[in-house]
C-alpha cells in the first residue's frame, strides 16, 4: 500500500463528515415541514364542521397544539445543529475568549447570553442562529389559535301546519237587529279599533324562535290612496258656501258620488234636494271614506275603499322579534261597504258582511270633524289613532307652529294605507277569526338553529409556519456550508468537549481550586482565548481546542491601550489581519464565509 502521509489535511477533513449530523438536520427539517403541512390539512378538515361535544372540541385543540409543538421541536433542533456547526467554524477562524465561548455555547439555553456584546462581534452568525431558535417556538402560540369556534345559525326546512283559513261566519262579525244585519260585533270593534290605536300589526305565534316562512292568502284590504283632484275642487266649492271655518280635519263617507251633497248630508246642512246638477257624479266614489287634513294649505285628501285581495307575505322571527314583509297584494274585486241580505243563499255573502264589519269600524274611527283654535273634535277618534302622528296631523295638534319638526313622521296617506294593511295582518294573529286547525295550511318553514362550528384562519397559519420553515431552511443551509468548510461535523455533547480539550496547556490555565466547575469561573480563565485546530500542530500537539498565549494575540493591549475610537478601530483591524501562530493549521479557510 502507498504512503497515506502525503494526503493533504483538507482532503482528510472533507472525507471526515459523519452522516449522522447532516442526516439529523435534514430529517428534522423535513419532519418539521411535514408536520406543518399536516397541521394545515388537519385544521382544514375541521373548518366549517360542527364542533360536537366539549370533549371532541378539547381533543381537536390538543391535537393541533401537539402538532405545533412537534413542528417547533424539529425545526429548532435543525437550527440548533446548524448553530453548533457555525460555532466551531468561528473557533477555527479566530481566537475567542472563554467567557465569550461560554455565551456562544449556551446561546440556546439562556436568553441572558444575548446581552454579551462580544458574541455579536466575534460570532454574529451564532448569535443570529441562537435568536432564531428562541423565536421559532412562537409558532406554538400562533398556529393553534388559527382554529377557533363560532356560533352560527344553520337552516333546515320543516313543513308545518300553520294559519288556517279565515272563518267568515256571519255571527262572528255582525250583530242582528229587527230589520236585519246591525252593527259590527263587539269583538270586531275592539279588535280593529285596537289595531288602529296601536298603529302596529299584532304578533303571530312563532313556529320556532328563529324561523321564516311565506304565506299566501285571500283577505280584505282597506286601500287608502291620495285623493283625486276633483274631490279637492268639490271641497273648495263646499267650503266657500259653508261656515266650516277653522276646520282642520274632516272625515266622511261618500254615499252618492257627489262630494258637496255628501258633505251636506254628513254634517246636517240644509241642502237636501239631491245632487247638485252642476257637479258631476263619480260613481266609483260611492261607499269610499274620504279623509281631509287642512290645518294649513294645501289640503291633504285621502280616499279609502274596501277590496278583496290576494296577499303574499314573508314572515320572519328572530329571538322573539317578528318582521313581516308584504311582497305582493293583488286586488281581486271591490267589496260593498253595505251588503244587503238576499233571499237565496250566496256563498260569498257572509264574507262580504265580515269585510263590511271591518270597514265600518274603520269608518267609525275616522268620520267626523276637528276644529282648531281651540282644538275640538266631534264624533271622530282620529286623535286617539296612529294617524295623529303624521306630518299633516301634527300641524293640526300644534296649529300655532307654522313650521313643525316632523322630518321622521310618515305622511298622512302612507300612514292611512299602512293602517289598512296592519288590520289584515293582525287578523292572522287571532284564532277567533280562523277556522279550526284541520283547515290549516301546510307551510314550509325555514328554521334557523344555533350551531357551533370550527373556523380556520389558514392565512395566519401559512404566515407563521411559512416564516419558520423558510428561516429554518436558511439556517440548515448555513449549517451545511460551515460543516463542509470545517471538514467534520460536531454536536454539543459532553464527549465533544472532552475530546477537544486534551491539550496539556488547559492544565496550566485552570487553577486547582476551580476544577469543580462551580460558577463563576475565575477571571483569568474567562479572559483566556482559545481556538480550534483540525490537525496536529508543528509541536506535535493534539488537534482540538488550544489556548492562545497572550503574546501571540494582538488583543493583549486591549485593556492597557488607549480607549479612543481610533485605537479601537486599530484593534479591530489587527484582529482581521491576525494570522494564526504556529499552533494554527495551515488549512484555514478564507474569512467571511458566512
Amino acid at each position: 500500500m502507498g504512503d497515506l502521509s502525503s494526503v493533504g489535511p483538507k482532503m482528510g477533513m472533507k472525507s471526515g463528515i459523519h452522516w449522522r449530523v447532516p442526516t439529523a438536520m435534514i430529517v428534522c427539517f423535513v419532519l418539521g415541514l411535514a408536520l406543518a403541512i399536516s397541521h394545515h390539512f388537519y385544521y382544514n378538515s375541521l373548518n366549517d364542521t360542527t364542533v360536537g361535544s366539549p370533549t371532541q372540541q378539547a381533543w381537536s385543540l390538543r391535537i393541533g397544539t401537539g402538532m405545533a409543538f412537534l413542528t417547533k421541536t424539529f425545526l429548532t433542533t435543525a437550527v440548533g445543529l446548524a448553530c453548533v456547526q457555525n460555532l466551531w467554524w468561528i473557533l477555527r477562524l479566530k481566537p475567542v475568549r472563554l467567557s465569550t465561548l461560554d455565551s456562544m455555547w449556551d446561546i440556546r439555553g439562556s436568553i441572558f447570553n444575548f446581552f454579551d456584546f462580544h458574541i455579536w462581534l466575534r460570532g454574529p452568525n451564532v448569535a443570529i442562529l441562537g435568536l432564531i431558535s428562541w423565536t421559532i417556538p412562537l409558532v406554538t402560540v400562533v398556529t393553534p389559535a388559527t382554529l377557533s369556534v363560532q356560533s352560527t345559525l344553520v337552516s333546515r326546512v320543516s313543513p308545518q301546519q300553520l294559519l288556517p283559513d279565515f272563518d267568515w261566519s256571519f255571527y262572528k262579525y255582525t250583530t242582528m237587529g229587527d230589520a236585519g244585519p246591525g252593527a259590527p260585533a263587539p269583538i270586531v270593534t275592539r279588535f280593529v279599533s285596537g289595531v288602529i290605536v296601536e298603529g302596529t300589526a299584532r304578533k303571530l305565534s312563532a313556529p320556532a324562535p328563529n324561523s321564516t316562512y311565506t304565506h299566501s292568502f285571500i283577505a280584505p284590504y282597506i286601500q287608502c290612496e291620495k285623493g283625486r283632484e276633483s274631490i279637492n275642487a268639490s271641497m273648495m266649492d263646499w267650503h266657500a258656501r259653508s261656515d266650516m271655518y277653522r276646520t282642520g280635519y274632516l272625515g266622511f263617507e261618500a254615499t252618492s258620488g257627489n262630494i258637496s251633497y255628501d258633505l251636506d248630508m254628513a254634517f246636517d246642512y240644509f241642502n237636501l234636494a239631491g245632487p247638485f246638477p252642476d257637479t258631476p257624479l263619480e260613481e266609483d266614489l260611492v261607499e269610499k271614506v274620504i279623509l281631509v287634513v287642512a290645518p294649513f294649505l294645501p289640503k291633504t285628501l285621502v280616499e279609502c275603499a274596501l277590496y278583496n285581495a290576494t296577499w303574499t307575505v314573508d314572515f320572519g322571527f328572530h329571538n322573539g322579534e317578528q318582521t313581516q314583509n308584504i311582497t305582493d297584494i293583488s286586488i281581486l274585486n271591490r267589496v260593498p261597504a253595505h251588503p244587503k241580505l238576499q233571499e237565496t243563499k250566496d256563498s260569498k255573502l257572509d264574507q262580504e258582511f265580515g269585510y263590511a264589519a271591518i270597514m265600518n269600524v274603520f269608518k267609525e274611527m275616522f268620520v267626523g270633524r276637528c276644529r282648531y283654535n281651540p282644538l275640538v273634535c266631534a264624533d271622530t277618534q282620529i286623535l286617539k289613532s296612529a294617524l295623529s302622528d303624521t306630518k299633516e296631523t301634527y300641524g293640526l295638534l300644534w296649529s300655532d307652529d307654522p313650521d313643525p319638526d316632523v322630518g321622521d313622521f310618515p305622511t298622512f296617506v302612507d300612514a292611512a294605507n299602512q293602517l289598512g294593511k296592519n288590520i289584515t295582518l293582525s287578523l292572522l294573529a287571532d284564532p277567533y277569526f280562523h277556522l279550526n286547525s284541520s283547515y290549516a295550511h301546510t307551510i314550509n318553514v325555514t328554521i334557523y338553529e344555533p350551531e357551533t362550528r370550527y373556523i380556520y384562519a389558514q392565512k395566519n397559519l401559512f404566515i407563521a409556519y411559512g416564516v419558520a420553515v423558510f428561516v429554518t431552511l436558511l439556517c440548515v443551509i448555513a449549517g451545511f456550508l460551515t460543516m463542509w468548510d470545517n471538514g467534520v461535523a460536531f454536536t454539543d455533547s459532553l464527549s465533544t468537549i472532552l475530546r477537544t480539550t486534551r491539550s496539556k496547556k488547559f492544565d496550566e490555565i485552570v487553577p486547582d481550586d476551580s476544577t469543580s466547575g462551580a460558577d463563576p469561573p475565575p477571571q483569568s480563565l474567562s479572559d483566556t482565548r482559545v481556538m480550534w485546530v483540525s490537525s496536529r500542530g508543528s509541536d506535535d500537539t493534539a488537534a482540538g481546542l488550544k489556548p492562545i498565549p497572550a503574546v501571540a494575540e494582538p488583543e493583549k493591549a486591549e485593556n492597557t491601550g488607549s480607549s479612543s475610537p481610533i485605537a479601537f478601530a486599530n484593534r479591530i483591524w489587527e484582529r482581521k489581519s491576525y494570522h494564526q501562530t504556529s499552533t494554527r493549521a495551515d488549512n484555514t479557510s478564507p474569512e467571511g464565509f458566512i
